[in-house]
């Protein structure tokens, strides 16, 4: 799905003002324009940007501008870094145009938009998390400080060969860490690990697994 088709199918199919612009375009047609939603793409290894670090910098600058994150292939993990980011909508461009229209026009109205399935792994990682333990509330299990650096790492989303390079660390050694993280926390994978840290109020800056390929801006 081209910015182009998406901006001609809101116009076609809904009646609403839009157009496609270049992500380095985006933040001087805020600056000029009055808009209500930013559709912003995302491509694997593109080097022409961070989605998230946009949307996140739009979430700040333009809190009145609602944003949904497109992507080409969605995880867990890249699901929940949108909405960290600030993001109000995840869409999948293997998801159908119908399916597109009816994110956008739920965002408009102030709503949160997720695909089924990443809105049922949402779900299943929160009922997966550990309750509060009311008599140790505002405590955190001790984590080693390479431990919770690790997990820092993770949590930014990075793969676990990413983290052993910057660290300077082996794959193995990473898991490791990681494992005992997860059994200290009580959670069972990355996804829970971010939900977890976030209820904590932990703030993460947004990783770099997705890139920004083009920006739809809608009026």
């Amino acid at each position: 799905m081209s910015s182009d088709l998406l901006a001609n199918a809101l116009v076609r199919e809904r009646g609403y003002e839009a157009v496609a612009i270049q992500a380095d375009e985006l933040l001087y047609s805020l600056s000029s324009s009055e808009v209500d939603l930013v559709v912003i793409g995302a491509e694997v290894n593109s080097k022409s940007g961070d989605a998230f670090e946009l949307v996140e910098t739009l979430s700040q600058a333009y809190p009145n501008a609602n944003a949904v994150i497109l992507l080409n292939q969605t995880s867990n993990e890249s699901v929940i870094q949108a909405f960290r980011s600030g993001a109000r909508g995840v869409f999948s461009r293997q998801q159908p145009m119908a399916e597109f229209l009816d994110c956008v026009e739920h965002v408009r109205k102030g709503f949160i938009w997720a695909g089924r399935e990443q809105t049922n792994s949402l779900l299943q990682a929160l009922k997966s998390i550990p309750a509060p333990n009311p008599f140790t509330a505002g405590t955190s299990p001790s984590l080693t400080a390479r431990e919770l650096e690790v997990v820092q790492y993770a949590a930014k989303g990075k793969t676990n060969k990413i983290i052993a390079s910057e660290l300077g660390l082996s794959e193995h050694t990473v898991k490791n860490y990681l494992f005992r993280a997860f059994e200290k926390l009580g959670v069972s994978s990355r996804v829970e690990l971010l939900f977890y840290l976030t209820l904590k109020g932990h703030t993460f800056s947004a990783s770099r697994i997705e890139s920004v390929d083009e920006t739809l801006v809608v009026e």
